[in-house]
């Protein structure tokens, strides 16, 4: 099996990131899981970017190789404009049980420079969106407990001096509470939020932020994680239903679903019970893995059929999260381990990590399966990023 393009496995616990064959290629930067990469868009002079949470850094690789913006930590969230010039970065918990921290970051990747001023706390998520009337880029803050959207312009943010200073922008109650997994479409400014109620949407106007109505979840459950379909620009996420109780994961139900945010038509299917954390996207094609006591299994959905095109047996974690048991708490006190998924988006070969044992599964076309060991353990799933040839872009969230 031989894979087109080069993929990237971050060991974030062990603070290095890899490529395929073993070589590093960030030393010494420990990825913010949460945050995950970010794809930059192929006319700008960076291809991805991450948050160093131990370092304080904005890590950009491009064609002149690796650099480092200072940004605040924790990083929660991370989400770049239009043109990738600039890259905004919230704050997280971090190592920390309630949230503490309130200091945005916008960064400006031609400048290699960095500005921060202070928001509410409580993690916010984040896009750049543009307002719908002037058409200037616009800062996208999406709060809960209580839920409320917040535009602030990124014109104001980059105007700003030292000492980090308190910026508001002008906000929008009529959201839930519970939001979690945000996206953008550019062309029309039009943004969507996962919560509980469904898939919100909301749009800039003249610097006022409005809602735009909910799209309800299209089966049992609602979506945590959300991403934009660069073939078909729908919003696609996992649905998960399902006891509340997090100890009985295993009897969660999981459906893929695709949503136009526009008209809210929606394609859904059906997916194996157990624990689904993220999935990847490629062009007709989406994977997602699923963590059972019965057996874990990678499931590929056909896209353009909305079947489930084939599910491949994996073999098993060394230390899968337990039954009745928290699924991120593992039986030693450290976080359970879980899988990462990326898709080649050359060849379709589909690449799954094994947390904690330190190998990657490559699955081909036909169901073949390769293991790959790794430098590092890939302690708790690890993340992965398999860049590919220049292409729309379309989710300029981190992932």
């Amino acid at each position: 099996m031989s894979p087109a393009t080069a993929l990237l496995a971050a060991d974030h616990r062990a603070g290095a990131v890899f490529s395929l064959d073993g070589r590093v290629v960030a030393p010494d930067a420990r990825l913010a899981e949460h945050a995950g990469f970010l794809v930059l868009p192929p006319d700008a002079r960076d291809a991805w970017a991450f948050a160093d949470d131990r370092g304080g850094a904005l890590v950009v690789r491009g064609a002149d190789g690796i650099r480092r913006i200072p940004i605040a930590i924790p990083a929660e969230h991370l989400a770049a404009s239009d043109d990738g010039r600039h890259v905004i970065v919230t704050p997280g918990l971090g190592a920390n049980d309630e949230a503490w921290n309130d200091v945005v970051t916008v960064v400006d990747l031609v400048r290699d420079s960095s500005v921060r001023f202070r928001t509410r706390v409580g993690e916010p998520g984040v896009v750049i969106a543009p307002d719908r009337v002037t058409r200037e880029p616009v800062i996208v803050l999406r709060h809960r407990d209580p839920g409320a959207i917040e535009a602030i312009p990124l014109g104001s943010a980059l105007e700003l001096g030292a000492h980090v200073p308190v910026l508001r922008g002008a906000t929008c109650a009529d959201i839930a509470d519970d939001g979690h997994g945000d996206v953008v479409d550019h062309e029309t400014g039009v943004v969507g939020v996962a919560t509980g109620r469904g898939l919100e949407r909301f749009a800039i106007d003249d610097g006022i932020p409005s809602a735009l109505g909910v799209i309800p979840w299209p089966a049992d459950g609602r979506a945590y994680y959300l991403r934009r379909a660069g073939d078909t620009g729908a919003v696609t996420g996992v649905l998960r239903g399902g006891p509340a109780d997090p100890s009985r994961w295993t009897e969660w139900t999981n459906v893929f679903a695709e949503i136009d945010l526009r008209a809210g038509a929606a394609r859904t299917v059906p997916l194996p019970n157990g624990l689904i954390f993220r999935f990847a996207l490629a062009d007709g094609i989406a994977a997602a893995t699923v963590i059972h006591p019965d057996g874990d299994a990678l499931i590929v959905i056909d896209r353009a059929t909305g079947r489930i095109a084939r599910t491949v047996p994996l073999p098993p974690l060394s230390t899968p999260p337990q039954p009745r048991r928290m699924p991120w708490d593992g039986p030693d006190g450290r976080p359970a381990q879980r899988r990462a998924v990326a898709i080649d988006p050359v060849t379709g070969v589909i690449a799954v990590t094994a947390g904690g044992d330190g190998v990657i599964h490559l699955v081909d076309g036909g169901g073949s399966l390769t293991t790959i060991d790794m430098p590092g353990s890939l302690d708790e799933g690890g993340h992965l990023l398999w860049p590919g040839p220049p292409a729309r872009f379309t989710d300029p969230v981190g992932r």
